[in-house]
């Protein structure tokens, strides 16, 4: 995945990147919602992960191709590529069946949480938590090469669970150790960016549904971001199927370590986006950061 440059600011212990001397947001206090898992359930979900149950998982996105072709240089173009150690599918049972998302490994202070789209842990209003649910780094085409991480807490917004509030469509899931070593010591790790601005320069990478491109490779696209709304941003890069709910959009991405800072996630307006040409992600501010903060307590 080709490196990108930004001009932001490292604040801070450079856990968090900012764009002035605030992290704002639009909520304060803990507005947290979350679930535990226990070592019971987690060890069943590892057994359950078979290779026949993750090459027949849907996505929980459904995006229409919608013709858009990157000829005229109008639209960027994404490639597929052979993945990144902090990247992974994410599968999990919501209870209509086996399904998959795109999750990354980002930086906290317990070394064990990943980032999503949170209508990938939760289903919003009347909804529920997701089950059996696993990461799995750098997965390609079945291959496991940091194997099967397993759930302990999901933390997202209480706006996202009671009212499916799109611009708050984020979560975290804190993984269990494996080995003894945490996610962040087996694979490394993104940082977290809030209060960007668009107009950046982003890479953006996640696992689109199998059937547009049979090789189940992950796809990558370097594209730059664009205001939708006050808490909604977009891109525009073919190729993002069903499947890359979640996928991160990374600023300052290193070539040579294989990490960013995380600016956004596939999600929000429309889900993320009704083609595969459009993705949005909720503007990350204050409530992302803090979000965070409540991932750590439950990790």
């Amino acid at each position: 995945m080709a490196a990108t440059s930004t001009g932001v600011v490292v604040a801070g212990a450079g856990a968090v990147l900012l764009a002035g001397n605030r992290a704002q947001g639009h909520v304060v206090g803990d507005m947290s919602a979350g679930v535990l898992i226990s070592a019971t359930d987690a060890g069943e979900t590892e057994r359950y992960w078979t290779d026949r149950r993750m090459g027949g998982a849907t996505p929980i996105d459904q995006r229409a191709d919608d013709g858009v072709r990157a000829a005229s240089g109008s639209v960027a173009r994404s490639k597929t590529f052979g993945g990144i150690p902090t990247l992974g599918a994410l599968f999990f049972n919501n209870g209509g069946g086996d399904h998959y998302c795109t999750a990354s490994v980002v930086h906290s202070g317990s070394h064990s949480l990943i980032l999503t789209a949170a209508h990938c842990l939760h289903g919003g209003r009347g909804g529920h938590y997701a089950r059996k649910i696993a990461f799995v780094p750098k997965y390609d085409r079945g291959r496991r090469p940091y194997g099967v991480w397993t759930v302990k807490s999901m933390t997202v917004h209480r706006n996202w669970v009671s009212k499916g509030d799109v611009d708050l469509d984020f979560g975290y899931a804190a993984l269990n150790k494996r080995g003894g070593r945490t996610i962040e010591k087996a694979v490394g790790y993104n940082k977290l960016a809030i209060n960007q601005g668009t107009g950046k320069w982003v890479n953006i990478a996640g696992y689109p549904k199998i059937v547009h491109d049979r090789r189940d490779h992950p796809i990558y696209c370097r594209t730059k971001t664009k205001r939708k709304s006050k808490y909604q941003i977009r891109m525009d890069c073919t190729g993002f199927y069903g499947g890359t709910s979640g996928s991160p959009w990374l600023l300052n991405y290193s070539g040579r370590t294989h990490t960013g800072y995380i600016n956004g996630v596939i999600g929000g307006y429309q889900g993320g986006g009704s083609t595969a040409s459009t993705s949005y992600s909720p503007y990350f501010d204050r409530d992302v950061y803090d979000l965070r903060t409540a991932a750590d307590k439950r990790a």
